[in-house]
């Protein structure tokens, strides 16, 4: 025995037991904020330090993250000895195996990965290639049934479907012909050789003869499969989940898993980490009354030896833009008290509350950071109009200006581009004052100068027009960005529309900004901007703007749920697909409601703006009413905080005054 003999001295009792059973299948139910990942640390510490060969160890999570973040976690425990272990994600492991092999299934070695754009460029040209009309499909929905009926979590109905089983089929046989995989192939490949090469699955037995499986819940039918076939022979396997954390299933997962686990080594010894090390006995409780609502569930009930801590502060808004401005000026309070910006998660059921919230941190001058949806200011058409922005308010921005110089496209080519880049660097000048000394270069061609002046003049006039309140319009109707839009979308209006009604809303949003900012401009709107344009790789220093599911794995200070209304969380959209989705929604607000550790702050509105722009009115969730009332701050409670809060505020300023 090593010197991690006696793991209880560094683990919990539960934990301990866990890590010290090396030898055949054991099923971990892991609840939230159980200590999990320490566990599985020292669990494979311990497997090496009792003569395991790292080279044996096969550890499979979802992120490349998580698995490095593990990695370093064994390395800090063992040294040396963790750099012979396989710590990986599934589908690393997966181009592993198919690396060393897949030419036994009819591909060349040097296969390559195609990503989501090169499969839409394949699937066009199979739609082409069988004489349809690009016209006619979605793309994009396209490939996510052909990821379906590979994965098998769909079956393709032949004479319903016979086209698009055509294009599937056409599709398929391109992948081949071009010899490159997709991102389902690493685990439908693999799979295919341990089922059809069964000379390749003995090898691989005979190298991974101990495996431990890390968010076991969200593994999918396939992964599962790829798994139980390599475990089969020496049934060392360790699992180790959540069924209460199971929220991916539209991505393949299938908590599920965990029972045919059960069927599959019915030898397995279980295990509960039950502990949380994470929140409050408020928040625990909180939590474990909602989950117990599930039936179909690992019995479970999460504890904690420390503090009661703080009542859950419930707000009952009119909008939705009075639950995003309060969300904004709490945040304020909460950073006042003490708490870091890394310390405060808001969390969202749904990629649409992502802009109201975000609009309302940029107004309050929070930084902040988004995850799990796509904040407004990356997208393709406001990236443009703001380069337009930033280059009229400051000439010397070449990156702004390289942007806008073909947006949309002005006959100024990249050899005119890279002639002008090359002045710029020889003189030590902007790249905009090249281009300016370059009207009159007859070495251009008259046709690129007269684009080019027609440029500069309108450069010239914008930059006169900054203290103009619709100057982000003027910008959009003087180079025609429509046009561009319909030429990129020649079958596509709504995608047009939507596009320019984000410039509009940019547009808005300016006007807004300054009336309520008198003396300000655009210099100033840009300024607030960048504090979510610009990635200075600080994110220690930003709130966390996200979805629930993005959330799962971290952990907050404070968190505030937002949009907690019976049409969005449950999911409206989700009920009617299958009414028996409600679990797994239940489970959704579950994980958001663990992810706080000391304050947890739910929010609702009686009305608030859908996606298509409408007025909706909704019910606060019924996940709510599934919480004890006790465990709420009272509301009139809550109005003394508020006066309270608003007398030091006051006090804080008149301190300022003084000074």
């Amino acid at each position: 025995m090593g010197r991690l003999s006696n793991l209880s001295d560094v683990l919990n009792e539960e934990q301990a037991r866990a890590a010290g059973k090396i030898e055949g299948p054991m099923l971990v139910i892991a609840g939230a904020g159980s200590g999990k990942t320490r566990m599985m640390t020292y669990r494979i510490a311990y497997m090496l330090e009792n003569g395991i060969a790292g080279e044996n160890i096969l550890a499979l999570t979802f992120t490349n993250k998580a698995a490095r973040e593990m990695k370093e976690r064994v390395e800090s425990v063992i040294g040396k000895k963790a750099g012979d272990v396989t710590l990986t994600t599934f589908h690393s492991f997966g181009l592993m195996i198919l690396k060393k092999y897949i030419h036994l299934l009819g591909y060349h070695n040097d296969f390559s990965l195609y990503d989501q754009g090169d499969n839409e460029s394949l699937v066009k040209d199979s739609i082409i290639a069988l004489g349809y009309q690009v016209k006619d499909y979605t793309i994009p929905r396209l490939l996510s049934y052909f990821s379906d009926f590979k994965t098998g979590r769909m079956k393709l109905d032949g004479e319903k479907d016979s086209a698009v089983k055509e294009i599937y089929n056409e599709w398929l046989l391109s992948q081949k012909a071009y010899n490159v995989v997709d991102f389902d192939d690493l685990i439908v490949l693999p799979v295919r050789l341990f089922e059809e090469k069964k000379f390749v699955l003995e090898k691989v037995q005979e190298r991974f003869k101990y495996i431990l499986v890390d968010e076991f819940q969200d593994t999918s039918i396939l992964q599962y499969r790829m798994l139980s076939l390599i475990a089969k022979k020496y049934r060392n396997i360790a699992v180790v989940g959540d069924d209460d954390q199971s929220i991916y299933s539209w991505r393949g997962a299938n908590y599920r898993n965990i029972e045919l686990f059960e069927e599959d080594f019915p030898e397995l010894v279980e295990y509960k980490l039950e502990r949380n090390y994470r929140s409050t006995k408020t928040i625990l409780d909180a939590a474990n009354a909602i989950i117990s609502h599930n039936e179909k569930r690992k019995d479970k009930k999460l504890w904690t030896d420390s503090k009661k801590g703080a009542l859950i502060y419930l707000r009952h808004h009119e909008t939705g833009d009075a639950e995003a401005s309060f969300i904004a000026s709490d945040i304020k309070v909460e950073l006042r008290k003490g708490y870091s910006s890394k310390d405060i998660g808001i969390l969202v059921r749904t990629n649409s509350l992502i802009q109201q919230i975000e609009e309302k941190l940029l107004e309050a001058r929070i930084p902040h950071k988004i995850s799990g949806g796509k904040s407004f200011y990356d997208r393709k058409e406001i990236r443009d109009i703001l380069s337009y922005i930033k280059f009229i308010t400051n000439t010397l921005d070449d990156s702004a200006l390289l942007r806008i110089i073909n947006t949309p496209r002005r006959g100024i080519g990249r050899t005119t581009v890279e002639r002008l880049r090359k002045k710029s660097e020889k003189e030590n000048i902007s790249l905009y004052e090249a281009f300016t000394e370059s009207l009159n270069d007859e070495k251009i061609q008259e046709r690129i100068r007269n684009s080019m002046r027609n440029f500069f003049q309108r450069i010239e006039s914008w930059k006169n027009s900054l203290e103009r309140r619709d100057i982000i319009d003027e910008i959009a109707r003087e180079i025609a960005y429509r046009n561009m839009l319909v030429e990129e979308y020649p079958d596509n209006e709504n995608m047009v529309e939507y596009k320019m009604k984000g410039i509009s809303f940019l547009s808005e949003r300016y006007k807004s900004y300054i009336e309520r900012n008198p003396g300000e401009g655009l210099k100033d709107y840009l300024n607030v901007i960048s504090l979510v344009t610009d990635d200075d790789g600080d994110d220690e220093k930003k709130v966390s703007l996200m979805t629930m599911h993005a959330a799962k794995g971290l952990e907050f200070s404070v968190v505030y749920i937002a949009g907690a209304d019976d049409s969005i969380i449950p999911s409206k959209k989700a009920l009617e697909e299958d009414k028996d989705n409600i679990d797994e929604e239940r489970r959704l607000f579950y994980v958001a409601i663990t992810r706080a550790k000391d304050i947890l702050i739910i929010n609702t509105a009686r009305e608030r703006v859908n996606y298509q722009g409408e007025m909706t009115t909704s019910l606060p969730s019924r996940f709510i009413e599934e919480i004890p009332q006790e465990l709420f701050q009272d509301e009139k409670e809550l109005e003394k905080e508020d006066k309270k809060e608003s007398i030091n505020s006051l006090r804080s300023l008149l301190e300022k005054y003084k000074k």
